[in-house]
């Protein structure tokens, strides 16, 4: 019998792609990767396995910072997932492998390093100090919420691993300007997010920001007016502006105060993948506490300190803070105690963005009251 011209597909390939779509989809993450690139046809069916956005999060509470790293990147990548943005929180008193350095930002970015390594030097990675953590452990798999210090019982790595099909994400740093008053290069970072959204989706507003700020470098309240006020009102913006951070695309040449982890919508996604949204809540545990007032005198002594003064709506008489405050312990009572106490803020101001026209917008700002 004469040879056939037909070709014999392969005997893995006589499976079908129901099961070979049931198996690629329990692989972890590196043999996934490799199982994508076999051929063509197995790429589409890895393709379809991470058609929808996935999170991935582990943490470890191993007292040795390199054995943590490894034990949470064992954990996101036990399953498919292609990383294109890492966040690593850090708590508790890990040392660096720096013994001339005490400066908490060196175990910074030794995370950060260890991490891209892993991951790749493609995918955005931040890490940082935050004031708490949830995440589900990698020995236990329950679910931990605790409160950071630098106490040896507190150490903990977690690590969260993102995969956004359909978006393309980066880190800007916010600079700061080397002169007396050492200012916030805000416009600049505007800026850059901007003309990074519109080179990816035609839009210079993109589909979400998270921030993360250091408090070492003054209050990032007037970063987050400009922010607020050159955005769509679509563009989702969350983050923990108190925290030592370190980033891809560190800021070369100055300090970074702050970074802004971008997602921006592709305009040239592949065919079948749909729109991503981002959605926050606000979880503020506030109950509102007594009249509203008109403001007659604002007065700020710093960055962390306001006198005011106020009158009720359709009354004359000015009130000083003074008096303000004593009766709203009245109205409150007993249930003062262990409780924060706020002033809301409803304000107008002007804004704008280097030589664009100044513009106006209206905002809510909680101040925390000292006395």
């Amino acid at each position: 019998m004469p040879p056939s011209n037909t070709e014999t597909p392969a005997t893995i390939d006589l499976i079908g792609e129901d099961l070979l779509h049931n198996i690629v989809a329990r692989l972890p993450a590196t043999s996934f990767a490799s199982a994508a690139c076999v051929s063509r046809s197995w790429n589409l069916v890895c393709e379809r396995v991470l058609s929808r956005p996935k999170l991935a999060s582990a943490c470890s509470f191993n007292p040795s910072y390199k054995d943590a790293v490894e034990e949470v990147l064992d954990k996101v990548l036990s399953e498919p997932i292609r990383p294109h943005f890492a966040i690593v929180s850090i708590g508790g008193s890990y040392e660096s492998n720096n013994i001339d350095s005490d400066d908490d930002l060196e175990i910074l970015e030794e995370a950060r390093e260890l991490i891209t390594a892993a991951l790749g030097s493609k995918v955005q990675v931040i890490t940082n100090r935050p004031s708490g953590i949830i995440g589900r452990d990698v020995l236990s798999n329950e679910f931990k919420e605790i409160e950071l210090g630098f106490g040896e019982e507190n150490d903990s790595i977690l690590l969260i691993v993102g995969f956004l099909p359909g978006l393309k994400v980066t880190t800007i740093p916010l600079r700061k300007k080397y002169d007396e008053q050492e200012t916030f290069m805000i416009d600049e970072f505007v800026t850059d997010i901007r003309e990074f959204s519109t080179s990816v989706s035609g839009c210079n507003s993109p589909a979400a920001i998270i921030m993360f700020g250091d408090e070492f470098h003054g209050s990032m309240m007037t970063v987050m007016e400009k922010m607020d006020y050159a955005m769509s009102p679509e563009t989702v913006i969350v983050g923990d502006t108190l925290s030592q951070f370190r980033c891809t695309n560190e800021a070369q040449g100055g300090i970074s105060v702050a970074v802004a982890l971008v997602f921006a919508v592709d305009r040239n996604k592949p065919p079948g993948i749909g729109e991503t949204q981002f959605h926050a809540l606000l979880s503020s545990g506030l109950s509102p506490v007594g009249p509203t007032y008109k403001a007659t005198s604002v007065i700020e002594k710093d960055d962390y300190e306001t006198w005011i003064a106020a009158r009720r709506e359709g009354s004359d008489e000015n009130i000083d803070g003074e008096t303000i405050l004593n009766r709203v312990y009245d109205e409150i009572g007993d249930r003062i105690r262990d409780r924060q106490l706020c002033i809301g803020v409803t304000k107008q101001r002007k804004c704008s963005v280097s030589q664009e026209k100044v513009g106006c917008m209206t905002s809510l700002a909680l101040h925390g009251v000292c006395g």
